[in-house]
């Protein structure tokens, strides 16, 4: 069983336009969908904002006894000159970057990772290729913060220079996931990009354009599992 994790509402709602057989249990205050696409089993919720409620929705997920892997998407601040609106990024590694025991373990206290398996990054580096979606590889950081500060960006580059987005669920969703030994991917469509002046598209417009491709990649996701 395929575990989806959504950041929006909206991304919910797409996935489970393509999802067969629903049928859906409240846990906790989690709504869990369950269902199938292509014949893959899933189970699907929305996660909200934040770590906390990201860590609640994958603890949930992970005691599911038929689950074999958690996908998360959802949206992103991109932090690269080369990255446009509505690119893909796809997490080859995961970054709690707002976690800081440095005054008692130093340099080693600062930030935890959780990588990535590599056949799941191939895969879907072979999915983006497939639908045409520009995408980069890299580590998605993330911390209990809108980033809107010039300062917050630069502070995050200077800890962790090889972030290639910042958002807010995906390293809570990667360390829970870790303890409970299944495997997981994170994949942020960028609204965003720290470096530019300028966002070219209008919010409610790119909400829909990345819920579309979120539940795509999903799509094709299950399609060829």
């Amino acid at each position: 069983m395929l575990g989806i994790i959504c950041a929006m509402e909206s991304e919910l709602q797409e996935v489970l336009k393509y999802t067969e057989n629903q049928s859906k249990r409240l846990i906790g205050t989690t709504q869990i969908h369950f269902g199938t696409i292509h014949n893959e089993q899933v189970a699907a919720c929305l996660s909200g904002v934040g770590k906390v409620n990201a860590a609640m929705a994958t603890t949930i997920l992970c005691q599911l006894p038929e689950l074999n892997m958690i996908i998360n998407v959802g949206v992103a601040g991109g932090l690269k000159q080369e990255q446009n609106v509505c690119d893909l990024v796809i997490s080859d590694e995961v970054i709690q970057a707002d976690f800081d025991t440095s005054p008692i373990d130093g340099q080693e206290g600062i930030g935890l990772r959780f990588p990535v398996r590599e056949e799941l990054v191939e895969k879907a580096v072979r999915i983006a290729e497939n639908l045409n979606i520009p995408y980069h590889v890299g580590a998605v950081a993330t911390q209990d913060l809108f980033m809107a500060r010039k300062e917050d960006f630069n502070r995050l580059m200077k800890r962790f220079a090889q972030s290639t987005c910042s958002e807010m669920e995906g390293g809570a969703i990667a360390q829970v996931a870790d303890a409970f030994q299944v495997p997981f991917l994170v994949l942020r469509t960028l609204s965003d990009i720290a470096c530019h002046d300028d966002n070219p598209m209008e919010f409610s417009k790119f909400t829909k354009m990345a819920s579309e491709q979120a539940a795509n990649v999903i799509n094709a996701w299950c399609a060829i599992n």
